[in-house]
């Protein structure tokens, strides 16, 4: 098309010589004034010039013009080659709270957002990562692949805004299929059916970038999926951190524990290396008020996020569970830390040997060891998520008990803390500049809180959000039960204790029939009284003990003064 309109200005060039001589024609009704140029000289009139002074003007741009195309064109096929290996879209997505990561750290690290282990594969889950609504999901038939077929996408479908998290996965097109209007999605984030049009218009819609949800890079590490929020490509792995550790290829995950908290990110990682708090805040959970002893520790050591390695680290000695402990802190990332230590005691007393035979059966030398391994991510203003990992050797089995009694273990150990730490952050934000001025607000003159310190101060080096006075938290629960909501910062997405609920309803209703039967038989004397007693009573307290175990997964108060 281009060499056709060029052929023709060159012809019409052909011809300017005849035209120019001849007077000039204006329409009727065309008004001829001069124009200025830019410099402000007198040029040629406007109004309806000749067809060669047109040509005469257009002609010698036509090369460039033509350049210019060809030029876009190959870029744009460029642009197009680059879009078939880009496994995610860049469009931004709205912050639904705000950030509580540094800036930096969404270009510098993956984010672990959900554990494999928990998450259910057939259903697409809601997740909320740093002030963002996603969506984790599944594709069928990719559960081998390197990163075992999970998705991160923003939950909200680009008709009407709907969440995907509510939709369902459609086992015949391996899509995500929104259950408004039946938009489906594919791994990456592509509309690939929009039920209300006929195909060939639909077809051109879906090629809108509008119709995209977008959709992140994901890794799995840690039998954790990890997410990459940055707009820059994704660096490294997330189980890089892991080098130089005994988590490299010594140890193994096995098992996990999640549960979303009611305070911010910054307050979970300060309470989880706040050694101290152990004997009051977890009384007979995790030994008791007596193991309190002066505890020493070392100055942490404090890098920045940019470099790779330990961030933080410190080493502390303490008491807990009766036994003299030494262990070391190592935080290996913004989101991931564990601690590694070891019991210490009379390696002849026969306390100290059931101790070891109890906690250090699975170890190479039969030594007591400690060790704990934490995920911890911003959620948003006063909301943070905590994912415990279990690390076992290579080839060893985990926990005999099922994971949905850990988890409710877990859930009583969390509830111990939860109150005091909620209640806490929200103290130290009424005080006059706390996110800057902490120091000020906490009094902190024991040698425990050396860590607590270093912490704080490595946040605000970071400018870290989550500690910025202008963020607002919001309000707190107005009752014990919403504070300590078990099944909505846990069961309702924990594949374990929903199936564990389930489960224990039909046993639930069998205590029932049982029980019934047993009544009819006795009323009607179908059967003797000494059968029938016996099995009413069993079907009673079957019925009433696992209504009571079935309450654990949704709310139990924790008093301190009670225990």
């Amino acid at each position: 098309a281009l060499l056709s309109v060029a052929s023709f200005f060159h012809r019409a060039a052909a011809m300017s010589t005849a035209f120019a001589a001849a007077p000039q024609v204006t329409t009727p009704g065309i008004k001829v004034v001069p124009s200025r140029s830019s410099h402000g000289r007198v040029t040629k009139p406007r109004g309806l010039s000749s067809l060669a002074q047109l040509a005469g003007v257009v002609w010698p741009s036509v090369p460039a013009v033509y350049g210019l195309a060809i030029r876009r064109a190959k870029r744009r096929s460029a642009m197009a080659a680059t879009a078939t290996t880009t496994t995610h879209h860049r469009r931004p997505v709205p912050q639904a709270a705000p950030a509580g990561s540094a800036e930096a750290w969404r270009e510098r690290h993956w984010f672990p957002i959900a554990s494999t282990l928990e998450l259910d594969p057939k259903r697409p889950t809601p997740v909320r990562l740093d002030g963002l609504d996603l969506v984790v999901w599944q594709v069928p038939g990719e559960e081998d692949s390197e990163d075992g077929g999970w998705r991160v996408m923003s939950d909200a479908c680009p008709h009407r805004l709907a969440p995907l998290s509510e939709g369902r996965i459609e086992p015949k097109t391996k899509c995500l299929q929104c259950a408004y209007h039946g938009w489906e999605f594919d791994s990456k984030g592509s509309c690939t059916k929009i039920p209300q049009v006929e195909d060939a218009a639909a077809q051109k819609m879906r090629a809108s970038e509008r119709s995209q949800v977008p959709s992140f890079p994901t890794k799995v590490a840690m039998k954790l999926v990890w997410v990459w929020l940055g707009e820059g490509e994704p660096q490294g792995h997330p189980g890089d951190i892991l080098k130089g550790s005994h988590l490299e290829s010594e140890f193994e995950v096995s098992g996990t524990y999640t549960r979303d908290l009611p305070y911010g990110y910054d307050s979970l990682i300060e309470n989880l290396i706040d050694v101290s708090h152990v004997p009051f805040a977890h009384h007979g959970l995790q030994g008791t008020r007596d193991d309190a002893v002066p505890v020493s520790m070392t100055i942490p050591e404090v890098k920045s996020s940019a470099e790779h390695g330990e961030i933080l680290n410190f080493t502390f000695w303490d008491r807990t569970m009766g036994m003299r402990r030494e262990a070391q802190f190592s935080l290996r990332s913004p989101f991931f830390f564990y601690y590694l230590g070891e019991f210490k005691g009379d390696g002849d007393s026969l306390e100290f040997k059931k101790f070891a035979e109890r906690r250090g059966g699975g170890e190479a030398d039969g030594k007591p060891r400690f060790r704990l391994h934490c995920a911890c991510v911003p959620v948003a203003p006063g909301w943070s998520r905590l994912i415990l990992c279990n690390a076992t050797r290579s080839g060893q089995s985990g926990s005999i008990l099922p994971q949905w009694a850990i988890h409710l273990l877990s859930n009583r150990f969390l509830d111990s803390d939860m109150a005091f730490l909620h209640y806490q952050e929200r103290t130290l934000r009424n005080k006059t500049n706390s996110a800057d001025g902490w120091s000020n607000a906490y009094y902190m003159p024991g040698e425990a809180d050396r860590s607590i310190g270093a912490w704080r101060q490595w946040l605000a080096k970071e400018k870290a959000r989550c500690v910025d006075p202008e963020v607002e938290l919001p309000p707190s629960p107005l009752s014990r039960e919403e504070l300590l909501n078990r099944w909505d910062q846990h069961t309702a997405y924990c594949k374990h204790c929903r199936e564990a609920l389930s489960n224990m309803e039909v046993v639930q209703k069998g205590c029932a029939a049982l029980f019934l039967a047993a009544l009819v038989g006795a009323q009607t004397e179908l059967a003797p009284n000494a059968l029938c007693l016996p099995v009413e009573l069993l079907g009673a307290v079957g019925m009433a003990g696992i209504e009571t175990l079935k309450q654990e997964f949704r709310f139990k108060d924790y008093e301190h003064y009670k225990t």
